[in-house]
């Protein structure tokens, strides 16, 4: 199992570092879908010029040695005074431009879904690419006129090809239907704790901070049993201190 010993974080408002500050907490989730995620990033005993660059950048970039933990939107960041000193909570929206774009789109018959999706995105004006489109790419026989937040446009779209969707840090990834194949596999040195399982079937794994990405086919090697998903859930929970340290990944079984 895996046992985590570095427990720096780095963080980035608007892509300059953010170095004044005691002690640093990361929590919150994010699952599939375009629905915004939201993380809670808490600073204690930060410094004056650290918390007006919090306060007032457009986006904050949290890292775990080279890995994006999470990247997205500052929503709201304000300070309260506790116990343990004067502490800075900055909430963090990944997806949040994009739910929030408008797009009035008009697109012809004969257009391939993906073709669509991409006018959506370049419409929704948030520089968001698409990166792939696995799987089938249906031609629409009917002309399509979208309006309304670009987000739901996009679901909308894909889930009339069977498809569902994600935001990562370098774009859109596109699951088809039957799903994506394996890509990463897990062993028990990358895990935590004993695989267990919730109440729907799906597959829940403890680890560290890695590149865990939503929407990827994994395979889980543990105990001698080998279980196949996808990552549909990703929850972080990481201190700095003497918190908690860990990811929960919840794994959709494979049909």
């Amino acid at each position: 199992m895996q046992n985590q010993m570095d427990r720096r974080l780095t963080i980035l408002a608007d892509g300059e570092p953010v170095t004044g500050y005691a002690r640093a907490r990361l929590i919150g989730a994010e699952r599939m879908g375009l629905y915004p995620s939201l993380f809670m990033l808490h600073l204690w005993n930060v410094a004056e010029e650290d918390y007006l660059a919090l306060s007032r950048c457009r986006e904050v970039t949290v890292l775990h040695e080279d890995v994006v933990l999470v990247s997205g939107t500052v929503s709201d960041a304000f300070r309260s005074r506790g116990k343990s000193g004067t502490e800075v909570h900055v909430a963090i929206a990944p997806g949040l431009k994009l739910w929030e774009a408008p797009v009035s789109v008009s697109v012809e018959a004969g257009v391939a879904v993906s073709e669509t999706v991409r006018q959506l995105l370049e419409a929704s004006g948030t520089g968001i690419h698409l990166l792939s489109f696995p799987g089938e790419d249906q031609v629409t026989t009917r002309g399509q006129a979208f309006y309304g937040r670009a987000a739901e446009c996009i679901e909308e779209t894909l889930g009339k090809a069977g498809a569902r969707c994600c935001l990562v840090p370098s774009g859109l990834c596109v699951v088809p239907k039957g799903g994506l194949p394996v890509s990463m596999v897990l062993t028990e040195e990358d895990l935590a704790d004993v695989p267990s399982f919730n109440c729907g079937g799906d597959m829940v794994l403890r680890t560290g901070p890695a590149g865990w990405t939503l929407g990827k086919g994994v395979e889980v090697r543990y105990g001698g049993t080998v279980n196949r998903g996808l990552i549909s859930e990703r929850l972080l929970s990481l201190d700095t201190g003497d918190g908690p340290w860990r990811v929960e990944l919840i794994v959709q079984s494979a049909e």
